[in-house]
């Protein structure tokens, strides 16, 4: 009799307990760390593009796009300076620094991108004339490599333009059969992360532009994308993938395989409201665009 019930014990244990446990590992391995917010002191955020970690510099910038600026903050989140090129920006999305520091700025509504090197007081537009012909030019989400070449997001004419480190054309990455193209990023390997929303697939090619991997789809199970908007790659190659209509973020491992979701729909902290943009540092902190409740949410 007492043996029937400690089996029962084991197996309550083995098949309730366990599975919680890992569940609470699972949810567990990203926590949120704290929120950059606007204030009275240096203006609420409206619009918010993108942001990214100057390595170099302990730095957090990002576009505060409906104001025309440029926030920078230091590595403990507090506010340090502010940028607009003497009302030079209108309309700032993707934001970029290469190792020389000089950042990378998207204009979508003026089809152009700006090369701002603040040490030289100099701004001035992409020459884009090298560029194939096709429709016009409309700069979405940038990306840079380590060879400071740069992988401008072409969303009008579905393609990825590069640039090397001279900001002389050098090729572009035609994204076939995939659409709605939004973000593209670049791993430590140099393998190229091309993300459509419209039909939820992302696109993974090799240096020389070559496709290796293609993943994900449009749905309402697990592992599914609502409308993912943006994606990053961890040191350890995990892709993190944000769902502006799911208002979570969604990991996969390197060949595709979903693995677990972080946050979800709310309004206090941790918690995501129409997300649209991520960018993972070197050190692993996960900084996203939480553009519903204007602010920069992290996580690490």
């Amino acid at each position: 009799m007492y043996r029937k019930i400690n089996l029962v014990i084991l197996f309550l244990c083995f098949f309730l307990i366990i599975p919680a446990t890992v569940l609470c590992a699972a949810k567990d391995r990203v926590k949120h760390l704290t929120s950059i917010t606007g204030n009275k002191e240096i203006g609420y955020f409206g619009l918010l593009g993108s942001v990214f970690f100057d390595e170099n510099k302990n730095r957090v910038y990002f576009t505060d796009t409906t104001n025309g600026r440029i926030l920078a903050f230091d590595d403990d989140f507090k506010y340090v300076s502010k940028f607009t090129g003497g009302n030079a920006l209108t309309f700032p999305t993707s934001i970029v620094r290469d190792s020389k520091g000089k950042l990378f700025v998207a204009e979508p509504t003026k089809g152009h991108v700006l090369v701002i090197d603040i040490a030289r007081k100099s701004i001035k537009p992409i020459d884009f004339s090298a560029v194939p012909k096709a429709n016009h030019i409309n700069p979405g989400n940038m990306a840079i490599d380590s060879a400071d070449c740069l992988y401008i997001v072409d969303r009008a004419n579905q393609r990825i333009i590069v640039f090397d480190s001279n900001l002389q054309f050098k090729r572009q990455i035609l994204v076939k059969g995939s659409h709605g193209l939004m973000d593209v990023k670049v791993d430590a390997r140099g393998r190229i992360y091309a993300l459509s929303a419209i039909d939820g697939s992302i696109c993974v090619y090799d240096k020389q532009g070559n496709l290796v991997l293609r993943f994900g789809s449009r749905g309402a199970d697990k592992g599914e994308f609502g409308f993912p908007i943006s994606l990053a790659i961890n040191k350890k190659g995990l892709i993190f993938v944000v769902d502006q209509h799911k208002n979570q973020v969604l990991v996969f491992n390197n060949k595709g395989l979903f693995l677990f979701t972080v946050s979800k729909l709310g309004w206090r902290e941790g918690r995501l409201h129409m997300p649209s943009f991520i960018h993972i540092s070197k050190a692993g902190q996960i900084f996203i665009v939480d553009q519903g409740n204007a602010r920069i949410s992290i996580f690490e």
